[in-house]
């Protein structure tokens, strides 16, 4: 399905399209999510505005994210792939990495309402 701010997206189990990002100078597709259970739920208007709001904001996040990553680990570079950006029904949203160093649990990078790292588990 075509959709004016999300482009080209499929419902299973949310709807979902890729995104290029770049992040430490290193390009990765990651999955664009975006939190709905059924798919006659369809997208909030604050999911919407989040991902416009992530667009148009794109390097100053990405620099966040660096700079978050950094101050959670030295190795982060090598340590931390990104992997889902992931967008609640109210609009809140966090870039999930998978972690070389604990493959059974990665971390959320939370960019909206609030900046912080967590554990995926946590923020599920």
């Amino acid at each position: 399905m075509m959709h004016d701010v999300f482009g080209d997206i499929e419902f299973t189990v949310g709807w979902k399209t890729n995104k290029s990002i770049v992040l430490f100078g290193h390009s990765y597709v990651v999955t664009v999510k975006i939190q709905a259970y059924l798919e006659e739920d369809g997208i909030t208007k604050e999911q919407e505005n989040a991902y416009i709001n992530f667009l148009n904001t794109e390097e100053i996040k990405m620099n966040c994210i660096e700079r978050l990553l950094k101050e959670y680990s030295a190795s982060a570079e090598l340590r931390f792939i990104p992997k889902t950006l992931l967008i609640d029904r109210d609009g809140a949203y966090a870039l999930l990495f998978d972690d070389e160093d604990n493959p059974d649990d990665g971390i959320a990078v939370c960019l909206e309402p609030e900046e912080k790292i967590m554990s995926q588990d946590d923020y599920l």
